[in-house]
């Protein structure tokens, strides 16, 4: 985790956070696309994709939503140093009932990354610890069903973590997709079942109370940048 951040230039910055930066920057891809979302809506009142702000705005606890800071490609240590939770996004929203501490996961037609199931199969005792720190943090089962997606523990267990490293007491992970795989949204129903939780597109669900954090998921389907979207993000 760097603490010392700077002003974004463009989606260059998030170009530049990439694992493979020509690979993943291509339209219609969720970075690209994220990005775009994003830096477009950077002059607005509220920062944020207005899918976004409906969404929230439609939550009693979560009115009046307002970026505060974005961090782009920001990586949340877990129970160890080692292969920390790289967020597409995380960011801190000031609402009419005080900060929110946000892990957004973008989605352009790609699957939550492997099931527990086969994220489990090598190092299983490194593997093991952190899957119940994970099941920790989030006040789970420690024997969750192998059938879940491993990015939808670590992607929640940052949000909560942030919130807990920056003292405010609620804290969401927000998928917001550009295009749906052929599993994604039904692994993300399953994930917040874990939680009780019965969530729907285009809203925010909770809370549930996780120690003195109270969690939230949401879920919002946003449209791919025309191109006078994509000119107000340069």
């Amino acid at each position: 985790m760097n603490r010392i951040s700077s002003a974004s230039l463009g989606t260059s910055v998030w170009r530049a956070g990439l694992a493979d930066p020509y690979l993943h920057w291509r339209r219609k891809k969720s970075a690209w696309e994220l990005a775009v979302a994003w830096e477009s809506r950077r002059d607005t009142d509220t920062g944020l994709p207005p899918e976004i702000s409906a969404a929230l705005d439609g939550h009693v606890d979560l009115r009046n939503p307002a970026l505060l800071i974005g961090l782009v490609e920001h990586r949340v240590a877990l129970d160890t140093k080692k292969t920390p939770s790289q967020n597409d996004l995380w960011c801190m929203l000031l609402t009419n009932s005080g900060h929110l501490s946000v892990a957004v996961e973008a989605k352009a037609g790609e699957d939550f990354d492997r099931r527990l199931s086969e994220w489990l199969v090598s190092d299983g005792e490194g593997k093991t610890q952190r899957l119940e720190f994970l099941c920790r943090t989030l006040g789970l089962d420690s024997n969750p069903d192998k059938s879940l997606r491993y990015q939808l523990f670590h992607r929640a267990a940052s949000a909560v973590l942030e919130a807990r490293r920056w003292r405010v007491e609620k804290a969401m992970m927000l998928v917001q997709s550009f295009s749906e795989s052929r599993t994604s949204w039904q692994d993300y129903v399953a994930f917040a079942a874990q939680f009780g939780l019965s969530v729907v597109k285009g809203g925010v669900s909770g809370p549930v109370r996780i120690g003195d954090t109270e969690f939230y998921l949401g879920w919002v389907e946003s449209p791919l940048a025309t191109d006078a979207v994509a000119a107000l993000a340069v």
